[in-house]
């Protein structure tokens, strides 16, 4: 009997060992039903690796001859199987593996065009609020080793410490100009979202006075920046790249303020906070504060109210369609002298007059509205203005 009970206890010591190493490494357990490794495709027989993959935020199992042999990729975090079609090695050291190098904006040209369609992007989904900056902007690809040196680099009015990118303002005379570096090789969303970040940093030097500069902080301006780089992915139904930027710490909570606050209190409140806000950043606690602003900010707006009230501009005599700003996600039509979204409800100068629409539908060459006391909804066509 006792020397059962011995043989118990060692029984149970050695499953309690057993248990307290695979919690303590668990990327590194034994493969119980013959795994496939994502890198060369083989049965794992013994051991594999759980390794996060950067891109689809799920867990992979890496055999232990690839994780030993092959070197990791920059974008994705796994072993970069280097005898792989496609596989790409940049000469500042990085390698991409063949799956993310289908996608990553490798050539100066092809990263040029993006930025060009990311702003001009911006400015139709922005359209109704503001623009952003185009003729006093110069964009550049540089190779991780450039951007980590542009960093070092003193004399500039401003540097943004972003990963993937970089924004340097010069003052000229009291002519701004602005330099963005954008890392080359980034996958193309990661790149789009990162040249929306890097243009928002011109936006605020354009827009925001010296003394408000130096009132907001940092992590605002960077969440700031990040809030417009997740609309924009959001105008691209990019989930992925949305969970990305609300992951990305270095904001310090910022971003998901922002993003809660444009939500709440719409994104025209964001800007008039950004440019006349009596805080340095945005509170979690008290989130209405987005509306403290200055009295110089109150009488801006004020001023901007007082001028459409009296200009108003010459409107048809019936609904009409005159512009649509198509996007997937965010539809914008212009009906007389209004901007409306889907399901959204305004007055409408009609002549002399104003009537209640509501906007029921957005399409590319179409818009849904139903008129306040008529009968039936109406379809509105951009070939009829």
């Amino acid at each position: 009997m006792r020397a059962m009970k011995a043989i118990c206890a060692r029984a149970s010591i050695w499953a309690g060992l057993v248990w307290l190493s695979c919690f303590l490494c668990p990327a590194r357990v034994a493969a119980a039903d013959r795994d496939v490794c994502v890198v060369c495709g083989e049965p794992i027989i013994d051991v594999y690796y759980s390794i996060e993959d950067q891109v689809t935020q799920e867990k992979s199992h890496v055999c232990k001859n690839c994780e030993q042999s092959y070197p990791i990729c920059f974008v994705c975090g796994l072993p970069a199987n280097t005898n792989a079609a496609g596989f790409a090695r940049l000469p500042d050291g990085r390698v991409i593996c063949f799956r993310d190098a289908k996608t990553a904006v490798l050539q100066p040209e092809e990263g040029l065009r993006v930025c060009r369609e990311v702003r001009d992007g911006l400015d139709r989904l922005f359209s109704r609020f503001t623009s952003f900056p185009e003729t006093n902007v110069a964009v550049g690809m540089v190779d991780r080793v450039h951007l980590l040196e542009l960093f070092k680099l003193g004399g500039n009015d401003y540097q943004c410490p972003n990963v993937w990118g970089y924004t340097q303002t010069k003052t000229n005379r009291n002519h701004l100009e602005y330099r963005i570096s954008l890392m080359t090789a980034l996958p193309l969303r990661w790149f789009q979202a990162t040249c929306a970040h890097e243009y928002s940093h011109t936006w605020v030097n354009e827009h925001l006075s010296p003394s408000r500069k130096e009132t907001l902080s940092k992590d605002a301006e960077e969440g700031f920046c990040e809030l417009v780089s997740f609309l924009y992915m959001d105008s691209l139904d990019d989930e992925a790249q949305k969970a990305r930027i609300l992951r990305n710490g270095y904001t310090r909570g910022q971003i998901e303020l922002f993003v809660a606050a444009e939500r709440s209190y719409g994104f025209n409140e964001v800007l008039d906070w950004m440019q006349f806000g009596t805080d340095s950043e945005l509170s979690a606690t008290e989130p209405g504060r987005i509306r403290s602003i200055t009295s110089q900010g109150i009488s801006q707006a004020a001023m901007k109210l007082g001028a459409t009230r009296t200009e108003p501009t010459t409107v048809p005599d019936t609904l009409v369609l005159k512009a649509i700003f198509w996007d997937r996600k965010r539809p914008l039509a212009l009906i007389n002298d209004c901007l409306l979204r889907p399901d959204e409800e305004a007055r409408v100068r009609v002549g002399t007059s104003n009537v209640v629409v509501h906007c029921l539908s957005i399409l590319e060459d179409s818009v849904q509205v139903w008129v306040a006391g008529s009968k039936k909804e109406q379809t509105l066509r951009l070939k009829d203005w």
